[in-house]
């Protein structure tokens, strides 16, 4: 997750001179098959997420918070409600509020202050659990409580003393935080380690020595925790404690803990998911007693068949399992997702892995009622994982129509049989509205590619558009025209395309950039670096040379942080470039005579550099290409992992926007920018503040500058959204809409010649 970097940008960059190149929209209209329209298309997938309730915008409503641990990526889901009638939409604004976390993000109240506090965990130098207090007001803020450390009073250290450590967690698991004992503070409950069951119970204290709960302190008491562990390949209760593995498993698995009262009598019932069988995702634990007396005294029933066959068979194996409230009707509903990843041993559900139960009882003595098994992804383009879109007009109509390429569900197809998804725009050149068409274009399916990354080209000059596909191996494949403009017909004709080869992850490009007539080829790949083959052939017959292996000097290696030895032999931590960085690039255009270039990466962002004349020359990267528009702040937009674009004017404006896919499965949408002119010197602007008043306010305000020029407001709802806009003279005042509830928005100005600040503004009526 790369948050947002605050850069106050003061608006007179030769590179962007106050407008954002690219922004986040949703403008774009996908059908599905039969006309209906999906209503989180542009998402970006869901493979592995968990879920937790929070007020995003301050509504009296609960939202959803998404963590996919597919890349670490953040979602935010507003609800909404029309009549009795809830629908999600996704608000990416939300995201950057968020701070870094891997394998686990739940947001629960430690404090009791009414706001959900976060809970995650890091890999990095100081490995460990981490609580993030929630310090909102009118926005979302999050102060860290750091890495959180237990008194140990189980195990001893060598000495024979009982010392403080840090938190467990062991990857791949899910740990539950919860109110074991009824004392108001929150408990943490873990898996032992990978090759058993056991689970670790690391108990708040806080309570018991009349400490507010804000101040946190922790003892683990219990390692065997309920007398739960594994033998030969099934649960049991009343196991021995042992504090490590002594029973005989296939293999490692994944863990996830989900505690509820299942009947009311105030005690924790418990869910564990386990990847051991794979027809028994969920084991139910029936616990009998009120007390917490630890080992051996918990829980005394396993029922494997807590769900019916035809519900059981839907569920992925070790389930990630989020209690919270979809149907906003005050009681906790269910929701068991995909968290085993896996590839190698398991087969893993990425579409059909959102199974929703909506509780018709009540949080503490629930009903759950099967409705779906694709809540929210079932309304995004998503249909596996590893998605690279192609824009081309396919049916000669003049305007783009789009080919995914994915892996595919790997629970069905192993990611071994990558296939192309068609959407045909049955809209315009300047609307445009995708329909799907084939979730197997060409039947692809049957041909065992992987890792595919399409792109269209006419490169034998006969007016229609072939099909080029880079392959994991590093080869391209090459699929013919033999059909019109208007119906392709597309034919397999070499499987290595002009004998280039990368070392892996082929992504091809074909654009001019000798301005010779010809179709050059750039060709990214596993490296992170990319190869620049100039054509040397004809506008019939095309022949490449490579003419660099580091075009441009680009490199998009996320930095690591690896330990090494020190020359005074100490063990330290340093940050080098990854052995891979995946660049797939793509050619964006501006204006006619302004080109660049954008980049996917391993790492989850896009990147965009500066091709200049001196094609022999080092790209400058603009690093400043999207702004939020409220603050004027710079930042890139995280997508997971595994970023491939795809450029083209999607929207008639001549200037190219893009698609970009991720290794979730789905698609973004950034709409590209008109490029300010660098004409405009500072010389001749003004840099500008101004003053709100009153402020807070109540129902209008007024604005005072240090001139008496025309200016133009916008005001922002913390969402990005404008909900008031108009001009107005210093001194003036401007009426608020009676809508406009209270918290806090952003005012922004413009005039002729002065760059404003952007101000905060309070409403309290």
């Amino acid at each position: 997750m790369k948050n947002l970097v605050a850069l106050s940008i003061i608006c007179f960059s030769a590179l962007s001179s106050c407008a954002q190149l690219f922004e986040i929209s949703s403008d774009l209209v996908f059908q599905k098959t039969n006309g209906e329209v999906y209503t989180l298309a542009l998402t970006g997938g869901l493979n592995q997420p968990q879920f937790s309730n929070i007020d995003f915008n301050n509504d009296g409503k609960q939202d959803l918070f998404a963590f996919d641990k597919e890349g670490n990526k953040i979602l935010a889901f507003l609800s909404e409600t029309a009549g009795n009638e809830i629908k999600y939409r996704y608000a990416p604004e939300y995201e950057g509020a968020f701070p870094i976390g891997e394998e686990f993000m739940r947001l629960a109240d430690y404090d009791d202050d009414g706001k959900p506090d976060l809970w995650t965990f890091s890999t990095g130098k100081d490995r460990g659990v981490y609580i993030y207090k929630n310090v909102s007001t009118a926005e979302i803020t999050f102060s860290s409580m750091g890495n959180q450390f237990t008194q140990d009073n189980v195990s001893p250290d060598a000495t024979g003393n009982y010392t403080e450590r840090t938190f467990t967690h062991i990857g791949g698991c899910q740990p539950a935080i919860v109110d074991l004992d009824g004392d108001e503070d929150l408990d943490y409950v873990t898996n032992l380690n990978l090759n058993g069951s056991q689970m670790m119970l690391i108990r708040s204290i806080s309570a018991d020595n009349d400490l507010p709960l804000s101040d946190l302190k922790f003892e683990t008491v219990d390692k065997c925790y309920g007398g739960i562990d594994e033998k030969s390949g099934d649960m049991i209760t009343n196991a021995s404690c042992f504090f490590y593995e002594a029973y005989k498993k296939k293999h490692a698995s994944s863990k996830t803990l989900l505690f509820f009262d299942s009947d009311e009598d105030g005690d924790m019932d418990l869910f564990y998911g386990n990847s051991e069988k794979e027809n028994t995702p969920i084991y139910y634990f029936h616990n009998e007693r009120v007390e917490l007396n630890f080992y051996k005294d918990t829980f005394t029933e396993i029922d494997t068949n807590y769900f019916s066959s035809t519900i059981n068979d839907q569920v992925p194996i070790a389930p990630n399992m989020s209690y919270v409230d979809v149907d906003l009707d005050g009681e906790l509903d269910l929701i068991l997702s995909t968290n085993e990843g896996d590839k190698t041993s398991y087969p893993i559900r990425e579409t059909s892995n959102c199974l929703l139960f909506i509780n018709d009882g009540k949080t503490d003595n629930p009903s759950f009622n099967f409705q779906q098994n694709n809540f929210l992804v079932g309304e995004m383009i998503d249909f596996g994982s590893h998605t690279a879109p192609a824009l081309g007009d396919l049916d000669g109509d003049g305007d783009k129509d789009l080919i995914l390429a994915t892996n595919g569900d790997h629970y069905l197809t192993g990611d071994t049989s990558d296939r192309l998804v068609y959407f045909q725009n049955i809209g315009d050149r300047t609307e445009p509205i995708f329909k799907l068409i084939t979730t197997d274009y060409l039947a692809l399916s049957l041909s065992y590619y992987s890792g595919l990354r399409p792109a269209f080209a006419d490169l034998d000059g006969d007016g229609d558009l072939d099909l080029y596909l880079g392959k994991s191996d590093g080869s391209i494949a090459e699929f013919v025209n033999s059909g019109t403009p208007t119906n392709p017909v597309l034919t397999l004709t070499t499987e290595n395309f002009g004998n280039v080869e990368s070392i892996g992850n082929a992504a091809p490009c074909f654009y001019d950039l000798n301005d010779d007539g010809l179709q050059d080829l750039l060709l990214g790949s596993y490296s992170g670096k990319i190869a620049y083959y100039t054509n040397e052939g004809t506008p019939n017959v095309p022949s490449f040379r490579l003419v660099s292996e580091e075009f441009g000097d680009i490199a998009v290696n996320e930095m690591i942080l690896v330990s090494k030895i020190n020359p005074d032999g100490t063990l330290g931590d340093t940050l080098i470039p990854a052995p891979y960085g995946n660049a797939a690039p793509q050619i964006i255009q501006w204006s006619e005579n302004s080109i660049g270039i954008s980049v996917g990466t391993e790492e989850g962002v896009v990147r965009i550099f500066e091709i200049p004349t001196d094609l022999a020359s080092s790209f400058a990267e603009e690093k400043d290409f999207m702004v939020l528009d409220f603050t004027m702040d710079s930042y890139s937009l995280d997508y997971g992992a595994k970023t491939i674009p795809a450029a083209a004017d999607i929207n008639g404006d001549g200037i190219s926007d893009l698609l970009v896919g991720n290794s979730r499965g789905g698609i973004g949408y950034l709409k590209g920018n008109k490029r300010a002119s660098n004409s405009v010197q500072k010389a001749t602007m003004q840099y500008g503040e101004f003053v709100l008043a009153p402020n807070p306010a109540q129902s209008s305000v007024t604005v005072l500058t240090k001139n008496n020029e025309p200016f133009s407001y916008e005001i922002y709802h913390l969402s990005g959204k404008v909900v008031l806009h108009g001009k107005a003279l210093s001194g003036q005042s401007i009426l608020l809409d009676e809508t406009m509830g209270n918290g806090a928005y952003f005012v922004h100005l413009k005039s002729e010649t002065c760059f404003y600040t952007t101000q905060k503004l309070i409403i309290s009526k």
